[in-house]
């Protein structure tokens, strides 16, 4: 008695309500000045299918909590995954700016320019904590240079006829993509080597 108080506990209310019409029916069925010897066999059978009837809805009722909790587990795993999707996103837009005036500094700089030492040292350490930081929540850079081209990890800008380089690969990388966890965050930007055929 103690296991199956538990377990109705354990049920959503909705699906207590269809076993508790089926056993009122069972209860209603069986009244004491109607049991004769001839119906005796007739209730039996009806009462064997109603148990069946029962048997059949709790298996289903405990598939469906079952289902239910892997479920909430699994979307509670993912949004826990990509709950900062959005935020970091926003924040792609300032590493591509960093990247790009990191990029249009003259090189080497000289030593008597102090000022601009001092300014793409600064804004070196900036690009890379912020790098570091993304990283620590689960958001990675790639740069796919050389790799096969995956429409799910890469935006193709352009196409290049490059004689022996294997067509379909990536042959420059215009802005870097990145990842959270396993999910394109935002794919990266490349140039594909072009079939010549």
């Amino acid at each position: 008695m103690l296991a199956r108080t538990s377990f109705r506990a354990a049920l959503p209310w909705s699906s207590r309500l269809p076993i508790r019409a089926v056993a009122q029916r069972a209860y209603s069925t069986v009244k004491p000045d109607e049991v004769v010897a001839g119906d005796v066999g007739k209730k039996v059978a009806e009462l064997e299918e109603l148990v069946k009837e029962l048997k059949s809805q709790l298996t289903y009722g405990k598939a469906d909590f079952i289902n239910l909790q892997r479920r909430t587990e699994q979307e509670k795993t993912s949004t826990r995954d990509f709950a900062i999707q959005g935020f970091a996103s926003d924040l792609l837009a300032t590493v591509d700016i960093l990247t790009t005036a990191l990029k249009y500094v003259p090189q080497p700089i000289s030593a008597s320019d102090t000022h601009l030492t001092s300014l793409f040292s600064g804004v070196q350490m900036t690009q890379q904590q912020l790098i570091k930081t993304l990283a620590k929540h689960g958001v990675t850079q790639f740069d796919p240079t050389g790799e096969k081209f995956d429409p799910m990890r890469h935006e193709a800008l352009f196409q290049a006829p490059i004689p022996g380089k294997e067509p379909g690969t990536v042959l420059e990388c215009q802005k870097t993509g990145f990842m959270i966890k396993s999910r394109t965050l935002r794919p990266a930007q490349v140039g594909v080597v072009q079939d010549l055929s």
